[in-house]
């Protein structure tokens, strides 16, 4: 599959410290689950460069080109490696590719550098694994000597990144987009497109100028947005035009149904950025218990079903189970609140009928996190869906937590406690050791990808809790690894389904999902294979696609206000 090349830049503005990781973490996410294969360009924190640079001069010497180089690239990889890190902990597959091993080459002024040449080879080999990330500013001469590329340089790397391997370019900044003036004063008004020229005539201190003068050599478009899913400004051959007036942003009203695991993982990130997100109250199991965790008292509220029957926007489900989940869930979807959810259990019983309801009352129901958590499945599926010959995948997190762990020879006991201790397994893991839990996600799949499937009980499985833990070790000897794979197919007689442990090699794509890995393979009717991996549990990995399901409801808005805006011009012209 030839999936589209998306470049993202991720600058000091943005990356301002160690704490702004989770935000750059969701760009990329939201770009990779849309099926992009994602190069992220990285800028050192906040004012890193700047400090370095003090640093030296406070020398008192005459500053070496190459040292000072050498110094301020230190910012660069710091960055770039914590970001890998994070993407990492969400549970999504992420390479570091630093200037050394991208062959980024350089020529000219040690400190305001051209580049003239880059290993696409090897990027285009990381992207089938997931990810890249690559520090932004930084090159190599034909010396081996480290060189950066002037202020803004990032912007340089990205633009000649997306250039070199084919890709579009997104600059994401601190404001979402040009403007005719200083956007802090009033009069001021965004560019949605502008021309290069008009962009190297008003966008200094935004864009980098010689990143601009590129992409015109290049004839590549670049956007230049904020953090978010907002419309900012597209710089090309033009015409120039200004984007229509809007209402101003106000934040996205959430309810919180559940705040265990992956709950208090959501509410952190939403209370991070109160300029998107208000939450209007939390629903739990135990108050008691969430007030002595540090739950705000003025967010707890009395129950998840009055919670719904509040003023929100959206209420996010995690409560997990039928009840009263799905009270709260019907309550909301009958008053026009849209749903986010990670409740396969709910939905593998009552998907149909939810969505119907969704749909007459104007409501959308949304529920990535309910497969695979990371994984962007659902999304995948559907992109395909009406294509597709056949599923299988990995999509138990806890199952194959489990089975890595009886490879290394320890008892189920011992391995389920493991994965107990690590957030991947319920205080009763039965629903996913007898495989129902996978069974619940292969039938919404399977919805997903042929416009129907089986109930989720009646489709055959072979859970893990009966195999013999020698036998499991003994395989990992053989340098193969036990997997529990779902299977569902079409056939001249209908939908084949099934789940069973089975024993593979371990350098296949479900071999290598490990740990709390789940991995998809789609098989279309014109012979295509597309496999996708990332982490299926946890707390970061669940959240992350909550939080991607919230920013498509955002950005749903902001659609709809501009639009609006459009038809007011239109309407006064």
């Amino acid at each position: 599959m030839n999936r589209q090349i998306r470049v993202l830049k991720l600058g000091s503005s943005v990356l301002r410290t160690e704490a702004d990781l989770p935000t750059a973490v969701q760009e990329i996410y939201r770009e990779w689950r849309r099926g992009a294969a994602v190069v992220a360009v990285v800028s050192a924190f906040g004012n890193t460069t700047d400090d370095l640079l003090k640093r030296a001069e406070q020398l008192g010497l005459p500053p070496s080109p190459g040292a000072v180089a050498a110094l301020l690239a230190t910012g660069e990889s710091a960055a770039s490696a914590l970001l890998t890190l994070a993407l990492q902990r969400s549970g999504l597959p992420a390479t570091l590719l630093d200037a050394h091993t991208a062959r980024l080459a350089t020529r000219g002024d040690l400190l305001d550098a051209e580049l003239v040449g880059v290993s696409a080879s090897r990027i285009h080999r990381a992207l089938r694994d997931g990810i890249v990330v690559v520090p932004g500013f930084v090159g190599r001469d034909v010396s081996g000597h480290t060189a950066v590329l002037g202020r803004g340089g990032s912007d340089l790397t990205a633009v000649f990144l997306a250039r070199e391997l084919g890709g579009s370019c997104r600059l994401i900044k601190d404001v979402d987009g040009l403007y005719t003036s200083d956007p802090g004063r009033p009069g001021a008004v965004r560019f949605a497109t502008a021309s290069w020229e008009t962009a190297l005539r008003v966008g200094n201190g935004v864009v980098q100028p010689k990143a601009i003068r590129l992409a015109q050599e290049a004839g590549l478009s670049l956007e230049v947005t904020a953090a978010g899913p907002f419309a900012g400004t597209v710089i090309g051959p033009g015409p120039d035009r200004l984007a229509p007036a809007t209402q101003p942003r106000t934040p996205l009203r959430v309810a919180l149904l559940g705040c265990g695991t992956v709950g208090g993982g959501v509410l952190e990130r939403l209370l991070a950025r109160p300029d998107l997100f208000r939450v209007t109250g939390v629903a739990v199991r135990d108050p008691e218990r969430a007030r002595r965790s540090g739950l705000p008292k003025r967010l707890l509220a009395a129950g998840p079903v009055a919670l719904a029957e509040g003023e929100a926007d959206v209420v996010v489900e995690l409560l997990g189970g039928r009840e009263p989940a799905r009270r709260a869930v019907v309550r909301a979807l009958e008053r026009g609140i849209s749903v986010v959810t990670a409740n396969k259990a709910l939905l593998a019983e009552e998907i149909d009928g939810l969505e119907r309801l969704a749909a007459r009352r104007g409501a959308t129901l949304l529920a990535s996190a309910s497969v695979g958590g990371a994984l962007p499945a659902l999304e995948a599926v559907r992109r395909h869906a009406g294509g597709i010959r056949a599923l299988s995948g990995v999509l138990n997190g806890t199952c194959n937590y489990v089975l890595d762990r009886l490879s290394a020879g320890e008892s189920l006991e011992a391995a389920v406690a493991a994965a107990r201790a690590q957030g991947f397994a319920e205080a009763d893991p039965t629903l996913d050791l007898d495989g129902s839990d996978a069974a619940q996600k292969l039938s919404l799949l399977a919805r997903a990808a042929f416009g129907a499937a089986p109930r989720w009980d009646s489709i055959p499985r072979l859970g893990i809790s009966a195999l013999d833990p020698a036998a499991v070790a003994a395989a990992a000897g053989r340098g193969r690894v036990v997997r529990l794979v779902a299977t569902v197919e079409r056939t001249a007689s209908g939908l084949r389904a099934g789940i069973r442990p089975q024993e593979i090699q371990r350098s296949h794509p479900f071999g290598r999902a490990c740990g709390a890995g789940n991995a998809l393979r789609i098989e279309t009717t014109g012979g295509e294979v597309i496999d996708l991996a990332a982490q299926g549990a946890g707390r970061w990995p669940t959240c992350e696609a909550v939080l991607a399901d919230l920013y498509d409801l955002l950005a749903a808005r902001c659609e709809v206000s501009c639009l609006q805006g459009i038809e007011a011009e239109e309407g006064v012209a």
